[in-house]
Formats: C-alpha cells, sequence, structure tokens
C-alpha cells in the first residue's frame, strides 16, 4: 500500500466523491456519512492474472471549521497543533515561505488519508492530483513510486511541489493561504458604525479607480477593538526596513556599520532580518525581497506622519525620497518630528488596502490583468506594514499574514 495525507480549509467531501466516480466509474463504491467523519471505498475488479486495486479515503473534519488554530477542541485541531510543532522545528531554506506556510496549515479544516492498494497507480494517481486542485490542499507524504519530491517526509502543494521536507528543502517560490470569508466574517449586524463607513468609503474608491470589488469581504476591526503597535516600536520597526532595504541595493558593509551605529539601531532586527544582514552575499530572490522593503518603509513613515497621503498603489516609491526622511535628520530629530497617526486614519488605508489585495490576488488566480493598474507587489507590502501596525493576529514581523 502507499499512502498520503490530503489536509484541505475546504469541507467538500461531496466534491470529492464525484472526482473519484469521474475516474473509476466501473468501480464498486462504499460511502460511509457519520456527520464530520466519512469514508469511501472504491473498489476496481482485477482479471485473471492481477488483483483488484482499492482506493481508500477517510474524512475527518473540524469541529468548529475556522480560518485560524488558537485552541485544541478536537482531534484534528490536536492533530494540527502538533503539525504546526513540527514544522515550526525544521530548518528552514526558505523561511519566508515555511512561516506562510503555517498559515495554510492553521487555517486546514478538513484531513483525508488517501491510500492506494497495492500503490499510486495510472487509475489513482489522477484522482490525487485532481482533488488537490478542487480543494486547494497540501499533502503530507511519504517518499513513494509516485509521490517522490524527497527522499524524506515531506509537505507538498496543490501542484505536488515540494513545500518543506525534513531537511529543509523547499522547491516553491511562494505559497497561497485562501480562506473562506464565512469563516471570519461578522454577521453585518454586529459590525459597527465606523466599520461601515470605513467599508462603504474603500468601495466607492475602488469604484473610482474601477479596482474590481469583492462586496463580501467583511469588514477589518473597528476603532474600539484595534491596538495598535507603539509609537516606539514603530520608530524601531522604520529604522530596521531602511536598513535591510539599501542591504537589498547592494550597499558596502562598512557603510551599513556605520549607518547603524550612527542611528543607534540596536536589537531591532527580527531572525529573517539578522540572516539577510549576516549574509556574505545575498541570491537575486533574496536581494530583491530586501529591497521592496522600501514599500514597507514608505507605508510606516506615513504611519509617523513622515509623509503626505499614500499616492496611489499603481507605481513604486521613490526609494531616495523615503530613505531620505528617516536618514538625513539625526536619530533625535527624526523621533521628535514623528506622531502616530489616529486609528481611523490608519484603519481607512488598511481597509480599502485589504480590498485592493483582494482584488490583486483574484487577478493572480485567474491568470487575468490586475484591475485599476494596481502595483500587486506594492500593494502586498502596504498591507503587510499595516497588519503588523494594527496587531493582526499578534504576529510579529517574520510571521505576519495577508490574507485576502
Amino acid at each position: 500500500m502507499e499512502n498520503c495525507t490530503i489536509y484541505s480549509h475546504h469541507l467538500k467531501f461531496d466534491q470529492v466523491i464525484k472526482i473519484v466516480k469521474k475516474y473509476l466509474p466501473k468501480a464498486k463504491l462504499e460511502v460511509e456519512d457519520e456527520g464530520i467523519e466519512k469514508s469511501l471505498v472504491a473498489t476496481v475488479k482485477g482479471g485473471f492474472f492481477s488483483k483488484a486495486k482499492i482506493l481508500k479515503i477517510n474524512y475527518r473534519e473540524r469541529e468548529n471549521p475556522s480560518y485560524k488554530l488558537d485552541k485544541v477542541e478536537c482531534d484534528l485541531t490536536q492533530n494540527l497543533s502538533g503539525m504546526v510543532n513540527y514544522i515550526k522545528s525544521l530548518p528552514a531554506k526558505n523561511p519566508t515561505v515555511r512561516n506562510k506556510f503555517l498559515y495554510k496549515v492553521m487555517a486546514a479544516n478538513c484531513e483525508m488519508p488517501f491510500m492506494a492498494e497495492p500503490g499510486f497507480t495510472e487509475e489513482f494517481n489522477p484522482i490525487l492530483t485532481e482533488i488537490l486542485q478542487e480543494l486547494d490542499a497540501f499533502i503530507f507524504a511519504q517518499p513513494n513510486s509516485f509521490l517522490n519530491k524527497s527522499d524524506s517526509q515531506y509537505f507538498a502543494d496543490k501542484e505536488l511541489n515540494l513545500i518543506v521536507d525534513a531537511q529543509g528543502n523547499c522547491l516553491v517560490n511562494d505559497i497561497e493561504v485562501s480562506v473562506d470569508v464565512k469563516y471570519h466574517d461578522q454577521p453585518a449586524s454586529d459590525y459597527l458604525q465606523d466599520q461601515m463607513k470605513r467599508k462603504k468609503k474603500s468601495e466607492e474608491l475602488l469604484s473610482r479607480y474601477e479596482v474590481k470589488i469583492n462586496k463580501n469581504l467583511p469588514c477589518v476591526e473597528s476603532e474600539s477593538e484595534v491596538r495598535l503597535r507603539s509609537k516606539r516600536e514603530v520608530i524601531e520597526r522604520a529604522y530596521a526596513l531602511m536598513v535591510v532595504s539599501v542591504v537589498g541595493e547592494g550597499i558596502d558593509k562598512s557603510r551599513l556599520r556605520e549607518i547603524v551605529e550612527e542611528k543607534e539601531i540596536v536589537a531591532v532586527f527580527t531572525p529573517n532580518e539578522v540572516e539577510t544582514l549576516n549574509a556574505e552575499e545575498l541570491s537575486e530572490r533574496d536581494r530583491i525581497y530586501a529591497s521592496w522593503r522600501y514599500e514597507s518603509l514608505y507605508t510606516l513613515l506615513w504611519a509617523l506622519g513622515k509623509t503626505g497621503k499614500l499616492v496611489y498603489p499603481s507605481e513604486m516609491c521613490n526609494a531616495d525620497a523615503v530613505v531620505n526622511a528617516i536618514y538625513k535628520p539625526s536619530r533625535c530629530e527624526f523621533e521628535n518630528t514623528v506622531q502616530l497617526r489616529s486609528k481611523a486614519e490608519i484603519l481607512d488605508e488598511l481597509d480599502k488596502t485589504y480590498r485592493m489585495h483582494w482584488a490583486c490576488v483574484d487577478a493572480r488566480i485567474k491568470g487575468e490583468e490586475v484591475s485599476g493598474g494596481l502595483n500587486a507587489s506594492v500593494v502586498y507590502e502596504r498591507h503587510y506594514a499595516l497588519n503588523w501596525l494594527t496587531n493582526y493576529m499578534d504576529q510579529e514581523w517574520d510571521d505576519v499574514s495577508t490574507d485576502t
């Protein structure tokens, strides 16, 4: 027997049955449904010189489906919690993908062991691949005749590409985390007046710029609920991002040390940033990733009142102007001239950026041009910075997720 385990945010066991029937129309099919636990056995009759082939799919889902894993309340959430800890313990050659993958794991609502006997065959393989696509799923597998992207147990995405294995290897540049709005959308009657006004204002702006709008997206937090980062935290993060950004531009190491000392930037870098700063030489991917932090820095400088209105995110910011805004003043002068914007201003920006980001992700998924002339990377960096600024899910900088 060969097997793997499928995990998905989406509860679509009925669709799994349809896929099995599509590829095995003549198989004997046995389905059991016990609510949150179900099973399917498909038996393909053997011939004179061959044994029967059997596909078994067991299924279980969370007692309370969600987009996060904030408590252990059933066997599946217990298993997911252990999986999260296991993934965190792995050496990560691509920490960004590993950290993003953790949120996909925490959003999983169902688990399906996929067992093929005597093994994966031409009849069973397309069933697995279509289930993964249909459910936007990922798998956990031991290497076998079909699943062979690693020599050790590993996780793979819906395209069967390696996300991470026991050695920390990774063969993808990014991983998509999409969650169903219904799991985290408050009933409209529960929203406060400032939330509803903000949503309406954002949608009106998006309409003017001809940005695709999803009316079903929830509101961001209200002014009474949100907890902003302190002015001190934002200042420290801005200085850290300044350093990381110029590293992406290839600044000389000795000059970099001078800047760090001059601006008294101490103990503010995250583990991922420390790895970037200590690298003898950055890969092209890491260099580009670091230089994109100019956009996050621009957003935080806006939040500190050092720039005027954030420009429409169709083009990249003026990197020289952004760096000069924080580098030219002395540390003392900078700190004395900044003031954190109000909750209302920051939430206004977050709400419209969140909706813009949804439009960018939707276009990418569908292979379409992004509406409204938006630059998807600029929008992503703003969403990232604003989620951190508003303590989204209490995530620290390296772990910030930008759910849409």
